[in-house]
């Protein structure tokens, strides 16, 4: 799975734009966040090649990162837990952020292979 990485200009509407075009393109969003400071936004879809025309058409540049949607359990402790694991193997982390679906997590990393042999 791709994470998709991009910058949006600081306008209203922008992100309404893009979501919109996703919808009529029928690319479903699995996850998104969005971060203020540098209007970056990075999300997952079920359709990776319908993605990136529409972020082409949009003429947005992008970046692709592998990603691993994560099921955790919603349990007071379990990010920590799974968060030392990743550290004592000496995985970095480039993003975590809930996906849609109920108690999952996108993760980024630099390793992934790693983390997934050390997570199951």
């Amino acid at each position: 799975m791709k994470e998709f990485r991009f910058t949006l200009p600081n306008q209203p509407g922008t992100l309404a734009r893009t979501a919109a075009a996703f919808g009529e393109a029928e690319v479903n969003i699995e996850g998104i966040v969005g971060m203020p400071g540098g209007r970056r936004v990075s999300l997952v879809v079920d359709d990776e090649g319908k993605a990136r025309a529409v972020l082409r058409e949009l003429g947005l540049a992008f970046e692709e990162m592998e990603a691993w949607l994560l099921d955790l359990p919603n349990r007071p402790g379990e990010l920590e837990k799974l968060l030392e694991r990743l550290a004592a193997a000496g995985v970095n982390l480039d993003s975590i952020y809930p996906a849609v679906e109920p108690n999952t997590v996108i993760l980024t990393a630099d390793s992934l292979d790693k983390a997934r042999k050390i997570l199951g």
